[in-house]
């Protein structure tokens, strides 16, 4: 997942640089906000009378992270399989001692979002117990994995296949929006599947950044650094941002899903950053030959560094690309050895994503200490655990293919 902080002042060095194109557009300048209503335990599907070991078996670990670790979980009396999320609960006055940990209201808030949500193309909860100083979250089951290794492990991936993923991910978006949601972490490894071999249902996951939010009410620095949208990261005191970001970060989804490397990349953070702010992107790479122009010009239409400008999910979803017929779409092989690629410098970047993600979380306490140079933080072991277990997933899936190849030729 990725992090946030309360925004820089204009003068700090990670997160100054400049206006971005379209100068205010890019967010608007805003009376300071009022204090947000403090979250309770929300009572709807909590499940009271019984304790949660009662009514589930828990099975094998399916995932961790910094204060949270998922298990699968057997329902004692009908035998269905669940994912259960397991996060200790601090006390009422307990204060995180560090960006591990999460307060009890971080954690009402996920679950406040979570409680309300009901579509096909959200990651859905069906029950939440809190017992014993944690809070388990039992959700639906995605056997699927991420997005992006199952497109590698397709025999064949088109245009056309990209443009199902994209529809997907639209809807869910718009479902998120029209409940006033904001995500602010979308990416590919949030994007996961119910059925590896199913492309048709994708699920979004991990709301722990998430918030409800009106069109331009919030300020804090939040995401993941290559998904993040310019006005999240433009560092001007009292300048808004809203919805918006969640398309950006669709926009940044969809150049991958179609050139199989991200819009903006650069292992230096200021670097990364400056991009992002100028918006500097381009189509220059063969692969995009043979990819359509409509569908360029959507991406275009969502990497809009004035955000006034930039699509909502319902104009997306009305796109000339979305909405039109690909007549003999183009197979998309080079766009699969580009994810490979991307997939092996993500695991290799690991520890330089995670510090710059450590950032972002700690700029409100950097501020607050009066440093204005954020300091590097050590690299979650967990995060770097994952990025090896993609490594050797990499690698397993380019062996599959070579063979695959060598019994085609001979």
């Amino acid at each position: 997942m990725g992090a946030c902080g309360s925004k820089p002042p204009e003068s700090s060095p990670q997160r100054g640089g400049g206006k971005a194109q379209g100068g205010a557009a890019a967010g608007r300048a805003a009376p300071a906000k009022p204090k947000e209503p403090t979250i309770e335990r929300p009572t709807r599907k909590l499940v009271t009378g019984v304790k949660f070991r009662d009514v589930y078996k828990i099975g094998k670990t399916l995932g961790t992270g910094g204060f949270a670790v998922v298990k699968l979980a057997t329902n004692k009396q009908t035998g269905e399989e669940y994912a259960v999320k397991i996060m200790n609960l601090p006390d009422v006055s307990h204060q995180p001692a560090n960006d591990n940990e999460n307060t009890r209201e971080d954690i009402f808030k996920e679950i406040d979002i979570l409680v309300g949500m009901e579509h096909e193309n959200v990651l859905n909860l069906k029950e939440y117990y809190e017992e014993g100083g944690k809070v388990y979250l039992i959700t639906e089951v995605l056997y699927g994995g991420e997005l992006l290794d199952a497109v590698l492990e397709r025999g064949s991936y088109s245009e056309a296949d990209a443009r199902l993923c994209f529809v997907q991910l639209l809807k869910g978006i718009t479902y998120l929006h029209s409940k006033g949601v904001v995500h602010r972490d979308l990416k590919l490894e949030n994007l996961l599947l119910a059925n590896q071999k199913d492309m048709t249902r994708i699920k979004i996951a991990d709301f722990g950044l998430a918030k409800k939010a009106a069109e331009t009410a919030m300020d804090t620095i939040c995401g993941t650094p290559q998904y993040v949208a310019p006005e999240v990261i433009q560092g001007t005191p009292g300048l808004m941002y809203g919805k918006g970001v969640d398309l950006w970060s669709a926009g940044v989804v969809l150049f991958i899903l179609l050139g199989g490397y991200p819009p903006f990349f650069d292992e230096s953070e200021p670097a990364l950053f400056n991009q992002i702010r100028k918006g500097s992107f381009t189509f220059d790479d063969p692969v995009w030959d043979t990819i359509t122009a409509d569908a360029k010009n959507l991406i275009s239409s969502l990497l809009s560094v004035d955000a006034s400008k930039r699509l909502t999910a319902e104009q997306a979803l009305n796109h000339p690309w979305i909405q039109g017929t690909l007549h003999e779409p183009a197979q998309l092989n080079r766009t699969r050895d580009n994810m490979r690629k991307h997939l092996r410098s993500r695991w290799k970047a690991a520890v330089q994503t995670i510090v710059a993600q450590n950032r972002l979380a700690n700029i409100s306490k950097l501020v607050a200490a009066g440093q204005a140079q954020p300091r590097s933080l050590v690299s979650n072991s967990e995060d770097i655990r994952r990025m090896t277990e993609a490594a050797k997933r990499l690698e397993e899936t380019e062996g599959r293919a070579s063979i695959s190849e060598e019994r085609r030729q001979s």
